[in-house]
């Protein structure tokens, strides 16, 4: 990918699990990197599948403009007043949620080492199963049965490097990116394939590889690309977070030309 094609873009989007952490941890060199950007004036967004109760710290302290959580559920963004604007893309009930919530139940006696995630009590739109957090013994085949057995009720589920988030409902993380994008920062749909970049991890960024063109995995979504159909662009050499700031490190210096 060419700094060429880089020296356009206006927006940064990442994850965050195995994207900007190391060994679980979001260590210095992802905050500065965002700092930078952020002061070099990028638009940056995290877009993750962590709950609403976590993300919604990240928006008020994190050096970001907003954060889209629970796979594209809500955007919450800091105004230059510092008030938190809550958008939500979804609806539901609890009914709905009742059903999510017996769902996952069943999904943990799929196999051994599986466990309803223990973030699920800050979550309002969506479940996680863990199978690689704080859990041990599950393989990604038995995270894929998960999802598949989300599916099966006609729900839709991801797998990310850590979890199989399921929900009811179209949104996910590139929907939602898009229209926070257009309405929020004024990055019209038909602009952002050239001003828009993103890093991720996972299966679970499939929708964002497969939208914007200028896309980047860290080196740590090898193992998963014989379970995904959208790849990134572009591989980093760094995994996590060096992968992270090494991409931010291409971007900023393909602005400075």
């Amino acid at each position: 990918m060419s700094d060429t094609a880089l020296a356009g873009v206006r927006a940064f989007l990442f994850d965050l699990d195995g994207t900007v952490t190391r060994d679980d941890r979001v260590p210095a060199s992802s905050l500065a990197a965002m700092e930078r950007l952020q002061a070099a004036g990028f638009v940056t967004l995290a877009v993750t599948g962590r709950p609403a109760g976590w993300c919604d710290l990240i928006a008020r302290w994190w050096p970001i403009n907003a954060v889209i959580g629970e796979n594209g559920a809500f955007c919450f963004a800091r105004t230059r007043d510092g008030r938190i604007d809550r958008d939500t893309f979804f609806n539901s009930g609890s009914e709905t949620r009742a059903r999510l919530d017996e769902l996952a139940r069943t999904a943990t006696n799929l196999a051994a080492g599986l466990a309803l995630s223990a973030d699920n009590d800050w979550r309002i739109c969506d479940v996680a199963v863990d199978f690689a957090e704080d859990v041990h013994g599950a393989s990604l085949d038995d995270a894929e049965r998960v999802r598949r057995h989300f599916e099966a009720a006609g729900a839709t589920a991801k797998t990310s490097s850590i979890h199989v988030n399921a929900w009811f409902g179209d949104h996910d993380k590139q929907t939602t990116a898009r229209h926070v994008l257009a309405e929020r920062f004024g990055i019209s749909t038909d602009d952002q394939p050239a001003r828009v970049a993103y890093i991720g991890d996972a299966p679970n960024d499939e929708p964002m590889f497969a939208a914007f063109p200028l896309s980047f995995g860290v080196a740590g979504i090898r193992r998963f690309l014989p379970h995904m159909t959208a790849h990134p662009a572009v591989i980093a050499e760094g995994d996590g977070a060096d992968g992270f700031v090494e991409i931010a490190d291409r971007l900023l210096c393909a602005r400075e030309g």
